[in-house]
């Protein structure tokens, strides 16, 4: 079967627009991700729509599929160094899926165990870690899985009775990828609370240890007026109490950046 069309030269205006990259404006490993998701998406409704055989495009799917994890992967390494602190340098030599996993669980410990936290998310972090350490055993070791049929020292990576079921790998590929791409915004109250304590100490033997929210400065006077309305307002300057969940909130300013922090007193 051929998917090979002319491309038409009748194209609109509109249409021929629609077909220049700007390749510039992918200014992260991020940008790829969401593309590769993209791919990926469009490719699998295709065959599902079209009726056709995965296999027309399986070894291409497959490799997008890896190839979105191993970056996801390392943008997270990238981010949570800033806070592990225990660094990169050697990790990013490293192309098997299931090295990079370990170092970034490494970096995602120590981080959990330093700011209190890896109670509080374990269960949410088990159930979505399993689906990616199932997911990197389906994918395989070999970097060049998918992109290839033999190594470089011209061994079969596949067997002939080698298969995969793409409705299971995509499963667990969103559910993984959907991990990868939030981990920083779940971890976003305590890893902000590190950035704050950085430059202000004075606050760690009162505060619980995580922060509400974060604003940018020129949004102050609006982040004031919704805290009025939601929670009870204490005498002294920009203090709440949450009757809630009974503590106090501290709206506090760093770098631009309003923190309104959760304190005992």
């Amino acid at each position: 079967m051929s998917f090979k069309k002319e491309i038409p030269d009748d194209l609109t205006k509109q249409q021929k627009e629609q077909l220049v990259a700007y390749i510039g404006y992918s200014d992260s490993d991020w940008c790829l991700v969401g593309q590769y998701e993209n791919a990926i998406d469009m490719l699998v409704n295709q065959i599902i729509e079209e009726k056709s055989r995965v296999d027309l495009i399986a070894h291409p799917l497959l490799y997008l599929i890896r190839h979105s994890i191993e970056l996801a992967l390392k943008e997270n390494i990238k981010y949570l160094n800033k806070y592990s602190k225990i660094g990169i340098e050697k990790d990013f030599k490293n192309h098997k899926l299931s090295g990079l996993f370990s170092v970034f669980e490494k970096h995602y410990d120590k981080i959990a165990t330093n700011q209190n936290f890896k109670a509080e998310l374990s269960s949410d972090y088990e159930k979505y870690t399993n689906d990616l350490k199932n997911l990197i055993e389906f994918l395989g070791e070999d970097q060049s899985s998918f992109r290839y049929t033999f190594t470089h020292k011209n061994n079969a990576i596949f067997n002939h009775t080698d298969k995969l079921n793409i409705i299971e790998v995509k499963k667990i590929y969103d559910n993984s990828l959907k991990f990868l791409t939030f981990t920083a915004d779940v971890i976003s109250p305590f890893t902000n609370y590190a950035d704050y304590i950085e430059t202000d100490k004075s606050i760690i033997n009162d505060s619980l240890g995580f922060v509400l929210y974060v604003f940018d400065n020129h949004k102050k006077n609006w982040l004031i007026e919704k805290l009025n309305e939601k929670f009870k307002i204490i005498t002294g300057k920009n203090v709440w109490f949450d009757e809630k969940e009974n503590y106090f909130l501290h709206l506090k300013n760093k770098d631009k950046k309003c923190y309104v922090i959760p304190m005992n007193k």
